[in-house]
């Protein structure tokens, strides 16, 4: 990599870390309004739930874990269904605010039992076409019968199932996913369409072992370094975490997949040893926002991470045969483009292409 255009990474994020993130997130929504769209949420409207669902103003970690969501594009009605799903906002309204009733989803002739109120993952499952299916086809492409599958972010276990049918009894899953409103639903999807041979761990993966303070939305959850503040277990949930190497020390591992809420830069700088030693196949949720918001790294550094181990990054965008290798640049200006404020990204090894 050219020196000119490491200095020229370091000094936009330097920039971007000069912009206290509270001002940023503001003028960024400013001037989305002002360019007519109207439909994304906004600062303002974050402290609106906060005061008319919750009847309190925002708690410091919770109110920052949000401004990164908005500043990727979160939907106002989005907003709204985070707060309305949240344990907090089920109690106030007089229920325990844990469990709700399940939905059975039928995708492919796999059976999955979601929770009724999620609305970040749930009702995606019944779209024609099924759930990422070119996620799915890129992860069944890097992976045959008998190898080893680590999901980072299982929710509850739509990738780990599918992944643990097409890996057969000779392979094997590692399902990582520290949200407690996950867990009988992942361990339950799993169990009852038969993959056996999967070890799933409750705990979240970063860059060293310790604690981060889990906000839950829905099936999804964003997590924050845990700082010591009891005040914090109020409204969030506290998880253990460990890190890729820790967990998979001297493990064969063919592919992985990231969904972590902006903690993917965490995940695979405590993966390094993993990743070089390895040479799994990558797949990643790319967000920037996200990125710089949990991870504290820019996209560009993630990339670049990836790139220092020797991958090639492309967009999921389409059958994984033929796929051709991007660029940082072309990947960042496609993100600017992607309509659902994120993009899925594939890292391979050339000798694996």
């Amino acid at each position: 990599m050219a020196a000119g255009t490491q200095i020229g990474r370091r000094a936009v994020a330097a920039a971007r870390r000069a912009v206290p993130f509270r001002a940023r997130v503001t003028a960024r929504s400013a001037l989305r309004t002002l360019w007519g769209n109207r439909t994304l949420a906004t600062p303002a409207d974050l402290r609106a739930c906060y005061r008319l669902l919750l009847g309190r103003a925002p708690d410091r970690r919770g109110e920052l874990d949000f401004l990164s969501l908005i500043e990727r594009g979160m939907p106002t009605d989005e907003l709204v269904k985070h707060f309305m799903s949240s344990p907090e906002y089920r109690a106030r309204q007089g229920g325990e605010g844990t469990g709700s009733a399940t939905l059975e989803v039928v995708i492919d002739d796999v059976t999955f039992r979601v929770d009724s109120e999620d609305f970040a993952i749930g009702p995606h499952l019944s779209r024609p076409g099924g759930y990422e299916p070119e996620v799915l086809a890129a992860l069944e492409h890097a992976l045959s019968p008998g190898d080893t599958f680590v999901d980072v972010g299982a929710s509850f276990g739509y990738f780990s199932t599918r992944l643990g049918l097409h890996l057969g009894p000779a392979g094997h899953v590692v399902a990582f996913e520290p949200g407690p409103q996950n867990q009988s639903l992942l361990l339950f999807n799993l169990a009852t369409n038969g993959v056996t041979a999967v070890d799933v761990r409750q705990m979240a993966l970063g860059g060293e072992p310790g604690l981060f303070a889990y906000s839950r939305s829905g099936a999804n959850g964003v997590v924050s370094q845990f700082r010591g503040d009891p005040s914090e277990l109020a409204n969030h949930d506290l998880v253990r975490v460990s890190t890729l190497d820790r967990e998979l020390h001297g493990r064969r591992v063919h592919a992985i997949k990231i969904d972590a809420e902006g903690a993917e830069g965490l995940v695979l700088r405590g993966g390094n040893r993993l990743l070089a030693h390895s040479k799994p196949t990558v797949m990643l949720e790319f967000s920037p926002p996200a990125l710089e918001a949990v991870s504290e790294m820019s996209g560009p550094d993630v990339l670049a991470l990836l790139e220092g181990h020797g991958y090639q990054l492309g967009v999921i965008d389409g059958p994984p045969e033929g796929r051709r290798p991007s660029s940082i640049a072309e990947i960042l200006q496609r993100y600017e483009r992607a309509p659902e404020g994120h993009l899925n990204l594939v890292a391979w090894q050339p000798e694996r292409a």
